[in-house]
Formats: C-alpha cells, sequence, structure tokens
C-alpha cells in the first residue's frame, strides 16, 4: 500500500494523524485520572502535609474565650466527641487519657493541658483548676531568651542607640556592658560572649545566687563566692548555673533601659494575650537591683504558658505579626558543642520528632513539636524525687504516640 511515492506520503501523514490522536488521548486520561484521584501517567505534584505548617489560629484572651476546644465543658468526651478529636486533631483521646495517668504518678496538684492544630484536644487537673498558677521555675530562662531574641531585633533594626554592634558573638565582661563584674576575679570573664551566657557555656558552676546579695555574689564580690572564678574556659563546657544566667538580668536592664517584665508585658505579653502572669523579684534593699529574677520565677498558668509555646510553635509571629524574630527561634532550638540537648535556654530532645521544651523544677514544662503542630503543658508541685526517670522524655515520647495523623 506504501509502495509509490504519493502513498508513501499518505502513511506518513496517517502515522502522523495516529501520533497525535493516541497522545491527545493519553493526556484526557491523564486529566481524568488527576482528577478522579486514580494512578496517572502524568505525576500529580506531591501532597502538602497538613502538619507541616502549623495551622494559622491564634487563640483571644482568656477573659475574651481564651482557646478553641473540642473538649465537653465537663466530663469525658462521648464516641462521638472522641472522633472529632480524632478527625480534626488527630489524636487518640483515650490514649491521651493514659498520659494524663502517667503524669499522675508523682501525686501532688498538678495540670496537663494538649493542644494540636490550635484545638484543646486534652486538659486534666487534680487538687486546682485552670486557673491555678504555679512558678515554672527554669521554664522562666525560655522567656528571658526571648526577651533577649527581640532586643537583639531591635538592635538590627536601629532601635537601640549606643549598642548598635551588640550580638551573639559581644564579648560582655566589659565597662560598657557590666561595669558591675569588674575588677574581673577572673581574667578568662574577659572572653565570655552573650552567646555564652544564653547557651549555659560561659564557663561558671551549677551554683544558684543566695537570698541576701545575689548579684554582688555572682559578680565573685562576696566573699567565698563560688562565681570568682569559672570551672571551664569559656565556651567548652555545659554547666547549668543560675548564678551564670542571673548575668543576663542588669545586662538586659542596661541595654533595653528597663526590666524584663515590663519589657516583655509590652513587646509580647499584651500582643499575644497572656494576662495571668508575674515575675519575681531578685535583689534590691541596698543590694544590686531588683530585677526580675530571669532564670525562676515566672507565675502563670497551664493555658498562659501554652501561649508562649504557641508563639515559639509559629517561630515568633502571632496574627501577623512579628512578636520575636525568627532567626531567635534558630540560635535558641540550635543544639550546642558541649551539650546538644541544650540550645539558647530550650531542651531540645528527639523521640524520634524533635521536641524542643521548657524545663523548669517540679516539671513545670512546656512542649513544643514543631512539625507536628503540637504543643503541651505540664505543671504542679510535686518535688522532683517523686518523679519516674527520666520523666520529660518518657512524657514527650507518649504524646506524640497519640498522635493518629
Amino acid at each position: 500500500m506504501c509502495n509509490s511515492t504519493f502513498n508513501q506520503r499518505r502513511c506518513r501523514s496517517f502515522i502522523l494523524l495516529r501520533e497525535r490522536v493516541f497522545l491527545t488521548l493519553l493526556l484526557v486520561v491523564s486529566v481524568i485520572g488527576l482528577v478522579s484521584g486514580r494512578t496517572s501517567l502524568v505525576a500529580a505534584p506531591p501532597e502538602v502535609s497538613e502538619t507541616e505548617q502549623p495551622a494559622d489560629y491564634f487563640p483571644p484572651p482568656e477573659s475574651e474565650g481564651g482557646w478553641r476546644s473540642l473538649l465537653p465543658s465537663d466530663g469525658v468526651p462521648t464516641a462521638t466527641q472522641k472522633q472529632t478529636i480524632r478527625d480534626k486533631a488527630g489524636i487518640d483521646w483515650d490514649a491521651l487519657q493514659s498520659v494524663w495517668e502517667y503524669t499522675r504518678l508523682a501525686g501532688g496538684n498538678s495540670g496537663f493541658l494538649v493542644i494540636r492544630r490550635g484545638y484543646i484536644v486534652g486538659e486534666w487537673y487534680h487538687g486546682c483548676d485552670r486557673s491555678a498558677t504555679y512558678n515554672l521555675y527554669s521554664s522562666s530562662k525560655s522567656y528571658t531568651t526571648a526577651a533577649f531574641g527581640i532586643l537583639l531585633g531591635d538592635v538590627r533594626a536601629g532601635r537601640r542607640s549606643g549598642y548598635e554592634d551588640l550580638n551573639l558573638e559581644t564579648k560582655v565582661f566589659n565597662s560598657r556592658y557590666l561595669p558591675e563584674a569588674l575588677p574581673l576575679t577572673d581574667p578568662r570573664k574577659a572572653d565570655i560572649t552573650l552567646r555564652h551566657l544564653l547557651s549555659m557555656t560561659a564557663g561558671f558552676a551549677a551554683q544558684s545566687p543566695p537570698k541576701t546579695m545575689p548579684f554582688e555574689w555572682t559578680f565573685g564580690g562576696v566573699d567565698e563566692s563560688p562565681m570568682a572564678q569559672l570551672a571551664a574556659d569559656p565556651g567548652t563546657k555545659f554547666y547549668y548555673s543560675n548564678g551564670g544566667a542571673a548575668h543576663l538580668l542588669p545586662l538586659f536592664h542596661r541595654i533595653a533601659g528597663q526590666d524584663l517584665f515590663p519589657f516583655l508585658n509590652e513587646r509580647m505579653f499584651v500582643p499575644i494575650g497572656l494576662r495571668n502572669i508575674r515575675w519575681l523579684q531578685l535583689g534590691g534593699n541596698q543590694d544590686i537591683g531588683p530585677y526580675s529574677q530571669g532564670y525562676s520565677g515566672v507565675l502563670t498558668t497551664a493555658r498562659e504558658h501554652a501561649r508562649f509555646c504557641h508563639l515559639a510553635l509559629h517561630r515568633g509571629r502571632w496574627d501577623g505579626e512579628e512578636i520575636v524574630p525568627k532567626e531567635y527561634y534558630d540560635f535558641a532550638w540550635q543544639p550546642t558543642d558541649p551539650y546538644p540537648e541544650y540550645g539558647g535556654m530550650w531542651w531540645i530532645y528527639h523521640v524520634p520528632e524533635r521536641v524542643v521544651w521548657t524545663r523548669g523544677a517540679r516539671k513545670n514544662n512546656g512542649f513544643v513539636v514543631p512539625d507536628q503542630d503540637l504543643i503541651f503543658v505540664r505543671v504542679g508541685d510535686a518535688t522532683s524525687d517523686k518523679f519516674p526517670e527520666d520523666f520529660g522524655r518518657h512524657l514527650a515520647t507518649k504524646v506524640v504516640a497519640t498522635i493518629t495523623d
């Protein structure tokens, strides 16, 4: 049929037409496959997981309704409500209930709050209710470093005249930043940077300031103060030192021109609706100070601390406004070489999900699981010796295990 020149041309035209029809049909089948969800020869774009980015939700203050909740106003959720919790928040409520029982092993008064995708999915209290305030103890440290994150953002934006060159690598034991520390009681202090103080790697031993003359003691100016000499060269060792963290309080006041609490109240607490909070003071009465305690002393509720964690989950943004620069979290959630489980006064675990958390005495903790849009808070007054060993890591593992999608 295709022997002649004319027929050869007709054959080539027929073949080209057949190929065009085939390609057109293939495209139509592919589109139908995409629409119907069936397998297609044309690859669909990868789906974006619902939990890769936190929900665009920010709760109003508690006085105006507070957190949205999937729980009944009282009692145990019904089967239908449990299914709603699973469908909307991806949490197995019954499994979460058993985690609450785990948190109760230490006894005492306590509260446990779990929020996923912006919904309260679990909330329990024993011996108290959600209005109870607790000293967060060392969880307060994360508030202190967040304040420095805001302050450094101000410096980068040119809003701190006289401190334009301040950054994490700035050496602070000098007449410009910490004149109270002069004369230096150990020449190695001259090499301590802001980063060292914010990450517990300045070389100060694990000591806590006394109630009288706390800052004089901190600067090594009191007889037999263990802060006079460093236990290690700056940047080489991790020591969980409240005394080391206490240096941050007069330093912050000098740069910001005000104490931690009023600064954070204006710049963070009011903007995110955090109202039920106060901060214990340290020093004063003829001694240096008073300053907000900094390394401890934040008194607040589980729901209010959850706001701080929710802000962290959104890397410092709240309802479209930057409260804390995102660069702060790049630093605070970055493991340090001397101790990889600690960053900028946040603890870091992998369970295997990455969990960053504020950690306070009596297990007053706040947990953030960035890749799962999950936060949870545990508060209480039981002493630490009554808790199971490595309680925080086990608690995080158990909560993450309740996720269903």
